[in-house]
């Protein structure tokens, strides 16, 4: 199963609706519930209506070999510009939320299908009508099963067939388990810009990310490094960090720092688009530095719902960013919530002389001790007078 060539030398390898689908038909239900399986076939299903490919990395890898599926546009070259979408570490290639999914709103709302609809109704630039390409990463699936011949998650591995009932678990086993270029989160984010990015855009393509959750962290350390934003600072067009809560103060890369095409949007129940945070942070709603202005998503709970609820700011500032060559983050109108007013209570307290105040009293532990055996002797020689007068 291991790989001889180089991963740059490979061809991608696409898999037809047919061809995944058959991929797919492997696992017991004690693995995954038919429910998620039934959910995950039905989204890939869709994705590739909406003219998605599914490509297999390592570049060139087999549908034997260990490798992760990503859905791509098929014709990336061609692209002016290119989103990448970097999903939650915890869900499944394409999905967005199941309790949406799986509830109201179904699986084309729940799912990367609403956001590559609504995508490649947007024109590329000023100069192309034609839409964006997609890049639809997989940083959650980097588990390999071998006998199931596919990818978990982390939480998805946990529950696959043990060889008996007296085998404790699994051990993880780095030439059976991990994935070529994508042993982990960090390593195939680096695999989806250093090799798929490299070798299947074009070389003047415009980069729009957005980036979900714990991966906003991975993204922005990826082009924290001097030698990455150095080889991508031209074509990165705008950033979306969705759920973002890490502070920037890990961030060393002044250019990249001061890179102005970035807003966050983060949990909240206040309207969307309502300014919460300057790059500087805002300790009056408890929000960090985070490098960049922050936004109400209108969601109040989950983070994963952030990309569903603000869906069309989030692909409107990325058009706009896109046709505005010059575009700078306009300030941002930070949200003022009313102070309570101080009010003055008298002290009745104060006005209690200290002689009729109840007293208040420290009493030595070992003393206390001392007196309660003084006091149950004292009942025992009590009872023991008694019994002798009886």
């Amino acid at each position: 199963m291991g790989m001889t060539r180089s991963d740059q030398s490979k061809t991608p390898t696409t898999t037809s609706s047919s061809s995944s689908t058959a991929t797919r038909a492997f696992a017991p239900a004690s693995a995954l519930t038919s429910i998620v399986r039934a959910m995950e076939d039905e989204i890939h299903s869709r994705l590739e209506k909406q003219g998605l490919q599914k490509v297999l990395l390592p570049l060139g890898a087999t549908l034997t070999d260990r490798h992760v599926p990503i859905f791509a546009t098929p014709d990336l070259k061609s692209k002016s510009r290119i989103v990448v979408i970097f999903g939650e570490p915890s869900q499944d290639l394409g999905v967005i939320a199941g309790r949406i999914a799986n509830g109201p709103g179904g699986i084309d709302q729940g799912s990367m299908v609403s956001v590559v609809r609504k995508l490649q109704a947007q024109d590329s630039s000023t100069t192309d009508p034609s839409s964006p390409g997609i890049v639809i990463a997989n940083p959650g699936q980097l588990y390999w099963w071998p006998e199931g011949k596919r990818t978990l998650t982390v939480t998805a591995s946990d529950a696959i067939p043990l060889p008996s009932l007296v085998h404790y678990g699994r051990v993880h086993m780095a030439e059976l388990n991990n994935i070529p270029g994508n042993e982990s989160r960090a390593n195939h984010i680096r695999y989806v810009w250093d090799v798929v990015l490299q070798t299947m855009s074009n070389d003047d393509a415009k980069i729009s990310i957005i980036a979900i959750g714990e991966t906003c962290e991975t993204v922005t350390g990826y082009l924290n490094d001097a030698k990455n934003w150095n080889r991508w600072a031209g074509r990165v067009s705008s950033m979306l960090l969705l759920g973002h809560v890490y502070p920037s103060d890990n961030l060393t890369n002044e250019s990249f720092k001061e890179f102005l095409r970035t807003r966050a949007y983060i949990v909240s129940n206040e309207p969307l688009d309502t300014g919460l945070a300057t790059p500087d942070g805002n300790p009056d709603e408890c929000i960090p530095n985070l490098g960049c202005p922050c936004y109400s998503s209108s969601e109040p709970c989950y983070s994963e719902l952030i990309v569903i609820r603000a869906l069309p700011s989030i692909l409107d500032y990325m058009e706009l960013v896109a046709k505005t060559p010059s575009f700078e983050n306009p300030p941002v109108d930070v949200i003022v919530r009313p102070q309570e007013e101080e009010v003055e209570v008298e002290d009745e307290w104060g006005k209690i002389p200290d002689e009729e105040k109840p007293s208040i009293s420290v009493v030595d532990q070992e003393q206390m001790l001392q007196q309660v055996k003084e006091l149950e002797l004292e009942e025992k020689r009590g009872g023991d007078s008694a019994h002798v007068s009886d």
